[in-house]
């Protein structure tokens, strides 16, 4: 099925749906996407049959922009504070963090907060950079030279991990049965970003990551259960 995006979504939609394809969640699941954006990955999900899902995030003219372009979404986005999740606990059967992790400065107090939206046995899925490939990478493709620059970078990814810190942080928040793995980084947003930033040399990079251990790769990608 084609990949419903829109043209300047800044995450990789294709790559958040095949992941989630693969884990065999089924149809009448519950799903909540914390830093759903403009709803591109819900939309993708509920023509796939997932139709109790909603969405949070702190952008809220990308929400609006969102619901314009998927109209079955409206009312399932809502904007918020960054900080309180707005639902009762025990509501999601499942939620979803893309590209969310390492924006949040406190984040394992976050965690233990989403944590408690789940119903017991519920579950986490999410994809996170790791900041040993993470902050070289930008530092390059943006320049970033400078202290300042260099501060910006640490501001908008506060909570960056390692392999080791990621399953730390979703034990002390109260996760069991904890996956971090891979999922293909060879990808058209991928290829397209990286020739933007890096030229042809990056996209070598880019397909020889796919081999790096997984302490050296460059996303996680990952689920957890909710005890």
């Amino acid at each position: 099925m084609e990949i419903a995006c829109l043209p300047h979504e800044r995450g990789d939609t294709a790559s958040c749906v095949t992941y989630f394809e693969t884990l065999g969640v089924p149809r009448n699941a519950r799903l909540l996407d914390i830093g759903c954006r403009h709803g591109s990955f819900l939309e993708n999900l509920r023509r796939r049959g997932y139709e109790d899902v909603a969405g949070l995030d702190v952008d809220a003219d990308a929400i609006i922009e969102g619901e314009a372009a998927y109209p079955a979404l409206k009312g399932r986005l809502t904007a918020y504070d960054g900080d309180r999740l707005p639902f009762e606990a025990g509501t999601f059967d499942v939620i979803t963090m893309f590209d969310v992790i390492e924006h949040i400065k406190d984040i394992d107090g976050y965690m233990t907060k989403v944590k408690t939206l789940l119903r017991p046995g519920g579950l986490l899925v999410f994809q996170t950079p790791n900041i040993v490939i993470d902050v070289p990478y930008w530092i390059i493709a943006l320049r970033l030279f400078t202290r300042e620059k260099l501060r910006w970078m640490f501001t908008e990814h506060c909570s960056l991990q390692t392999y080791g810190s990621l399953r730390r942080l979703l034990r002390r928040a109260g996760f069991a049965e904890i996956i971090i793995e891979r999922n293909s980084l060879d990808t058209a947003f991928k290829r397209d970003h990286v020739r933007q930033t890096l030229g042809w040399t990056g996209l070598v990079i880019l397909r020889a990551s796919n081999y790096f251990p997984m302490p050296l790769y460059p996303n996680f990608w990952g689920h957890a259960r909710g005890r």
